[in-house]
């Protein structure tokens, strides 16, 4: 459905997005992760056409969606951008800036819209008051129904996290979830693309994830694939946390060196079991997570690694044997 080939964009002397090619097939949702500065809402506003690429191109359905240098109104009529701002009328109510995406449709069908939207987003109780009368969740959602009104092919999502508490950010991933599973009441598939710096939420909606890096997209692939094999230190500290560690001190953890010292290894915490047969360190520090703790534990002057456990009877200073089995170390590229 959306594809974009070779994409460039630089600004001044900065490269803020590198040859990027992507696709996105029909009721898909894909997610883009990386840090502040890597180029991802330039990429957005790129396949939304809102900006000249400098080289590459982007195409809906195989025709070129063209930048704001070749067309009147900047935008494709069936491309829909969130911005992280939200960017509502700020002095109409919730519901009028529903309605006003759909202003050139019949009354009747406008109205009857707009109440689809109000239940889907789980803003009927909020839909007259204005935006500075209702919370964040509420102002992202109201943005959500706004772009998706007319039922456009392609959602576009700048950090639609970011500015959210942990119970709206699960209404928002949720209703991101089913808009694209159950099409909105539409008669096509909406595919969605969530640019965010935070992986959390991108893993458990996600059908793919890319990590952008300097403005290239430098792994893509399942949430899966990408977090138990990302490629590099970086994709794999931007998609979760992670013990990075040099593979001379494999050995601190009884498993086989490299010829390579200076290889490094990649551990989820979750890969890392108290054991009694395992290496001896001490817990240097424990959090608690609510379903269960994370135990930091030092090895040697070298090494300290994260774990999970859910055991309650771990305490600071105590001395605790830890096990990695051998397949689970994943080697990273320098």
């Amino acid at each position: 459905m959306l594809t974009a080939t070779k994409l460039t964009k630089t600004y001044r002397d900065v490269q803020a997005v590198r040859h990027v090619s992507l696709s996105l097939e029909p009721g898909r949702i894909m997610a883009l992760v990386g840090a502040s500065g890597s180029g991802k809402s330039t990429l957005l506003n790129l396949l939304a056409g809102l900006a000249d690429a400098d080289a590459g191109e982007v195409r809906l359905n195989n025709e070129r969606v063209v930048g704001p240098s070749e067309v009147l109104v900047p935008g494709h009529a069936n491309i829909r951008l969130v911005h992280q701002e939200y960017q509502l009328m700020p002095n109409v109510s919730v519901r009028e800036n529903i309605k006003y995406a759909l202003r050139f449709f019949e009354k009747s069908y406008r109205e009857y819209r707009v109440d689809q939207l109000l239940k889907l987003c789980r803003l009927t109780d909020v839909q007259d008051r204005i935006p500075r009368q209702v919370s964040g969740g509420e102002k992202q959602r109201t943005a959500i129904a706004r772009a998706i009104a007319d039922k456009p092919a392609i959602l576009l999502l700048d950090e639609p996290f970011s500015h959210l508490d942990l119970p709206n950010r699960l209404i928002v991933r949720d209703l991101l979830f089913d808009m694209v599973r159950q099409d909105n009441g539409g008669s096509g598939q909406t595919s969605c693309i969530i640019v965010t710096h935070d992986a959390t939420d991108a893993l458990s909606i996600a059908d793919s994830l890319g990590i952008m890096r300097d403005g290239k997209l430098i792994q893509i692939g399942s949430p899966v694939d990408v977090y138990r094999r990302p490629t590099t230190a970086y994709a794999a500290r931007m998609t979760g946390p992670v013990n990075i560690l040099k593979a001379k001190h494999l050995p601190t953890l009884h498993l086989p060196d490299t010829n390579n010292p200076n290889e490094l290894v990649c551990l989820r915490p979750e890969q890392i079991h108290l054991d009694e047969t395992g290496a001896t360190g001490t817990i240097r520090a424990l959090f608690f997570k609510g379903s269960h703790y994370e135990l930091e534990v030092e090895l040697s002057r070298y090494v300290c690694l994260r774990l999970l456990t859910t055991r309650s009877d771990m305490q600071v200073g105590q001395q605790v044997r830890i096990r990695v089995a051998a397949e689970s170390a994943w080697y990273l590229k320098p």
